[in-house]
């Protein structure tokens, strides 16, 4: 299945939405707008799956303005059935090359991005709540894709993901246990995070010169239970 601008469908619920927000927004600034959550799913994979709100993230600069006009609008949480969230540019979190494979997609001057429907599965499995298991099997049932050898490999490049949270990072759940969930539930089988993912990203990294910061951050690297 393709992943590209020409394959979005804009008469989605969410599109429609996007669309609205697109012609409500001043020419100026001119915006780049990551949309992340289940609404890139809807647009670029099933138009029926739907979730209550669209997550869309603005550059830092932008983010009072597009709050307040959301809010004007009644497209804020609490005004709307079907509404925006806007969130912080540092919100979604997923595999470190994810814009490599975005779709980008322009719209009364605006630039929207969407994230590919794998990087959204990445960012899904860090709550992993039912709706984002029902996410996995939409995407494979209707794409055939990600397997599970595809997927183990894809998130080599979320290994980040796996550390240890910090205190202040309690919302975020635990890696670590929802990757062995996720296998049990997809492939009904066991995975051994460390050997499938984290060992193999760490060899990687000797021989990545794009990150100079990642072989060390890999190397300190700790999991539950380890000193």
């Amino acid at each position: 299945m393709e992943y590209a601008a020409k394959n979005l469908d804009w008469n989605a619920s969410a599109g429609q939405r996007l669309d609205e927000l697109a012609r409500a927004l001043p020419q100026r600034p001119r915006l780049e707008l990551t949309v992340f959550g289940s609404a890139p799913l809807q647009l670029l994979v099933e138009r029926t799956f739907l979730s209550e709100d669209i997550d869309i993230s603005p550059p830092e600069e932008a983010y009072d303005l597009l709050t307040s006009l959301v809010a004007e609008k009644g497209w804020a949480k609490g005004q709307s059935d079907f509404y925006i969230q806007v969130c912080d540019h540092l919100a979604f979190r997923t595999t470190k090359d994810w814009m490599s494979r975005a779709v980008q997609a322009e719209r009364q001057g605006h630039l929207f991005i969407f994230p590919h429907p794998w990087d959204i599965l990445v960012s899904k499995l860090q709550r992993l709540d039912p709706k984002d298991i029902q996410a996995f099997k939409l995407v494979m049932e209707r794409t055939g894709h990600p397997t599970e050898e595809e997927f183990g490999a894809h998130l080599q490049k979320a290994v980040d993901l796996y550390r240890p949270k910090f205190d202040e990072e309690t919302a975020r759940g635990d890696m670590m246990m929802n990757t062995r969930l996720l296998w049990q539930t997809l492939w009904n089988k066991e995975i051994d995070v460390r050997a499938a993912i984290i060992r193999p990203a760490l060899a990687r990294s000797r021989h990545d010169d794009g990150d100079p910061t990642l072989k060390t951050r890999l190397a300190n690297l700790k999991l539950p239970g380890e000193r």
